[in-house]
């Protein structure tokens, strides 16, 4: 049978002081200050409990315990373990299947197994503010017996999580069992307890050494593969590097092992980041930062010639008596530019407006060319491969475009109140208006893609 995993969450900040202690046990059962005064309500008198102390001064009783064993504490200062946080949730889509007083009765087995029946002291208390049932527990980092702390490593966590998972399944809660364990802390850098003691007393152990290097090369500005790293880190930190498919392995040449020979390590010893898929992934990584980078510092650049160039026109205005307030308004009427339009102020329309303002190409010219021969131009004569022409593109509005069709083909505003003459004259602008929009496309769209496409 394939085992099953439950999500048992350990909090890795343990209760180092009195003062975090109580806080803790406070904020599990809803009854610090400031939950009180918003009227925070975590839990129900029903639905926590303790074991081998009292539920509702488990603080108190935690440090007898200790003085018992004379173990030491420090009431504000963050010294010594007194206790360990950990949780445990149930899927919201299991709601339906599940009640406070079951998730109740799974808490109180899960302290009773792992934590009472070994000599730990523990409390546990029933969520019920949220979405998602949830259990949060304190235990006591110090055996009521001996005195022994609690050991709580990575095969312990799994047997809680395996726990928890066969519990779920055992009740139907299936979105709350999964068939693999994880655990975030396996995201983080290895270190021995060599490597530990090392740091304690602020020396480098030759891992870390290795990995300074690692990170220098990764994060230089001439490095952008996996080979070019490998490359840097034997020239210029004089590292041996072993690269073989998968797998990288790392040697200082000044530092010897018991053989004599220069002592390698793997990168799977070191962290995820320091093997073969960890620094193809953050190379990756790199790679897409710098070039949003160059992308912001681009848009930058641009914003600022922008800005030179509204001190240009004004300039210009100056001199010519035009305004170019005046300019902008007529360049958004003719290109039917909305005022919310945010390319207004940057951008393409922006630019747009800026060449025609100096003068560096024709289009108003031909804007007004295009609108001179509109208007001398008898539309009712021409076939409508001349009039699409002689057009610009047409713009999505389409009643819009009715009205000034009606306008230039000349028809009789009296005769419009005639239901057959009104349709006869819409059939007619139809075909015009999809014709125009089939081989012309239609204005919005057309400056959307000029935009897109200077971007």
């Amino acid at each position: 049978m394939a085992e099953v995993y439950g999500n048992v969450n350990v909090n890795y900040s343990y209760c180092k002081s009195v003062a975090q202690l109580k806080s803790a046990a406070d904020y599990i059962l809803g009854t610090k200050k400031e939950q009180i005064k918003e009227g925070i309500r975590k839990t129900r008198p029903d639905l926590y409990g303790a074991f081998g102390c009292n539920r509702d001064n488990f603080a108190n009783s935690l440090l007898i315990t200790r003085k018992m064993h004379d173990k030491k504490y420090s009431r504000y200062k963050q010294k010594d373990i007194l206790a360990h946080k950990m949780s445990i949730s149930f899927h919201p889509d299991d709601n339906d299947k599940l009640t406070y007083e079951e998730a109740d009765k799974i808490a109180r087995e899960f302290v009773h197994k792992f934590f009472w029946s070994k000599g730990y002291e523990a409390m546990w208390a029933v969520h019920t503010d949220t979405e998602h049932i949830h259990v949060h527990f304190i235990v006591s980092n110090c055996n009521l017996k001996d005195g022994k702390s609690f050991r709580r490593g990575m095969a312990e966590l799994k047997e809680l999580s395996q726990f928890f998972g066969e519990q779920c399944k055992k009740r139907g809660l299936t979105h709350s069992v999964r068939d693999t364990f994880y655990n975030e802390e396996r995201t983080q850098e290895r270190k021995s307890f060599a490597e530990c003691q090392m740091q304690k007393y602020d020396k480098l152990s030759f891992r870390e050494e290795i990995k300074t290097y690692v990170r220098l090369a990764m994060n230089s500005t001439e490095t952008r593969t996996l080979a070019d790293v490998v490359e840097m880190l034997k020239k210029i930190y004089l590292m041996d590097i072993r690269l073989k498919g998968n797998t990288i392995s790392y040697a200082l040449p000044y530092h010897a092992g018991e053989t004599g020979k220069a002592q390698a390590v793997r990168g799977s010893k070191l962290g995820s980041r320091f093997t073969v898929a960890g620094i193809r992934q953050y190379m990756q990584e790199k790679e897409q930062k710098q070039v949003e980078y160059r992308r912001t510092i681009q848009d930058i650049e641009e914003a600022k010639q922008y800005l030179d160039d509204y001190e240009d026109w004004r300039e210009e205005a100056e001199k010519d008596g035009d305004s170019f307030y005046e300019a902008f308004d007529h360049f958004q009427a003719d290109y039917d530019v909305s005022e919310n339009d945010e390319e207004i102020f940057y951008g393409s329309v922006f630019q747009e407006f800026n060449e025609q303002w100096q003068g560096k190409n024709e289009a108003v010219l031909e804007h007004k060319s295009e609108a001179t021969k509109e208007e001398k131009a008898d539309f009712s004569k021409l076939s409508l491969e001349e009039r699409a022409k002689l057009l610009p593109p047409p713009t999505s509005d389409q009643m819009a475009e009715l009205k000034e069709y009606q306008k230039r083909m000349g028809y009789d505003e009296s005769k419009m109140k005639s239901m057959k003459y009104k349709m006869k004259v819409y059939d007619e602008f139809l075909k015009e208006y999809e014709y125009r929009k089939k081989h012309f496309g239609v204005k919005e769209n057309i400056k959307k893609k000029k935009r897109d496409k200077e971007r």
